[in-house]
């Protein structure tokens, strides 16, 4: 939805009732990530992350990527397999497979499969020739920066795996480390089952979101990030060649200009620098994986330094006011606790499951949410049209440029006076 329909939907709805409104939808084309839709189609165009390197081991681990159920491995020659579950010669789940030097072998009839999907051997048949032409569905894997990351898509539009400017002029005392989080940024969101339980994109359309930092993280619950960040901030929208920034000004009351830039990279990419006064410098770069329609998680790199890794809670409401204020974990908070201590979970969960986007009035504050969804329907329709999106395409080399940061300008020549200030 635009601003521009926001405002038709908040003049169509200024009587109040309830009574005979209309029925409420979603956007299909955003929140379907099933193969052949178009959201998940585009998606499936780009190498995304789906597990951290130590979650492939020589026991097979179930994963639920895009809506698609697949078995996780590595067999005794660290080769990593990613493989359809269902055994093609009847059908048994590979999850109860035993993982050899070379592969996965089915425990039913013992064909062994490669981390490829190769047949490699069929003992109960003679004829080894049979297996020369079977092979078990599988996806690619590359095992980079301590991730494992797969490409779902059409063999032949197949990129090459991309660059990160986050990777590159690492200082001597510098490291990429991975992470995982079924948390979200903000806050340790309930664990259900090792992902936050709604639809991606009302986390996704989070990113581009700075002004409910001020509200939701200040004005509601009081100050749970730096204080700083409750200062209501001059906001710039700009569409980048591959997604949108916001570029965030807040006057602090020392002196100096603080800005803070944020960015989504597209299909599903995000770079959001930290929240504390500390947090000058650039952002790291996170990925919101779809499990399925209703399931997410994050992955993301961070570049830290060896000598000075960052330690204990980079977001002060952890410590200062979930544990004492309520005395029990997260997890077993009661509505009523929820409705005390709000948090960017009861924001988007609050949304319901898939949240119903022909219902919402978008405004001028929402020109980044409104900006990233356009591009991503646009992307989504170009490769319904048999068209490659931004930075994919066969064999296509794909750099992915981080922006984001955070710095200190003075407010007299608007020089950078601390911290990463990008090009833009």
């Amino acid at each position: 939805m635009s601003v521009s329909e926001g405002v038709k939907n908040f003049e169509r709805d200024k009587q109040g009732r309830a009574y005979g409104r209309p029925v409420a939808t979603s956007d299909e084309e955003l929140v379907r990530v099933g193969p052949g839709t178009q959201g998940g189609e585009l998606l499936r165009r780009y190498w995304q992350p789906f597990a951290l390197s130590g979650d492939a081991t020589s026991q097979p681990k179930r994963v639920r990527i895009l809506s698609e159920d697949l078995v996780l491995f590595r067999d005794g020659a660290g080769q990593v397999g990613l493989l359809y579950p269902r055994c093609m010669h009847r059908g048994t789940d590979l999850i109860y497979g035993k993982v050899e030097q070379q592969g996965i072998r089915c425990c039913y009839h013992g064909w062994l499969f490669g981390a490829e999907g190769h047949c490699l051997e069929i003992p109960t048949e003679k004829n080894e020739t049979l297996r020369d032409n079977i092979r078990q569905p599988w996806y690619p894997v590359v095992e980079e920066f301590g991730l494992l990351f797969t490409y779902m898509g059409p063999p032949d539009r197949e990129p090459q795996f991309p660059t990160f400017s986050i990777a590159e002029d690492l200082g001597p005392n510098e490291r990429i480390t991975a992470y995982r989080s079924e948390s979200g940024p903000n806050g340790p969101h309930p664990k259900i089952a090792a992902r936050s339980d709604y639809n991606w994109w009302q986390m996704y359309d989070n990113w581009m979101d700075p002004f409910h930092v001020c509200v939701l993280h200040f004005s509601i619950n009081g100050p749970q990030f730096s204080p700083n960040l409750g200062i209501l901030p001059e906001v710039k929208f700009e569409q980048t060649g591959d997604g949108v920034i916001s570029i965030q000004k807040r006057q602090l009351p020392d002196g100096p200009v603080q800005q803070r830039i944020s960015q989504v990279i597209m299909p599903n990419m995000n770079c959001t620098a930290g929240v504390t006064d500390e947090d000058l410098g650039r952002a790291g770069i996170s990925w919101t994986l779809p499990l399925d329609d209703t399931n997410y998680v994050l992955f993301g790199l961070a570049r830290i330094n060896k000598e000075n890794p960052p330690s204990g809670s980079a977001i002060p409401m952890l410590e200062d006011h979930w544990g004492p204020a309520h005395g029990k974990p997260f997890s077993e908070w009661s509505l009523q606790d929820h409705q005390q201590w709000q948090t960017d979970y009861v924001a988007q969960k609050g949304q319901g499951d898939i949240s119903l986007h022909s219902e919402e009035h978008l405004m001028a504050g929402d020109k980044g949410t409104a900006l990233s969804r356009r591009l991503f329907r646009k992307l989504a329709e170009s490769v319904a049209k048999g068209e490659d999106p931004v930075g994919a395409g066969a064999n296509k080399a794909r750099r992915v440029e981080i922006l984001a940061g955070n710095s200190l300008l003075d407010p007299e020549t608007g020089e950078c006076i601390a911290g990463y200030a990008s090009r833009v």
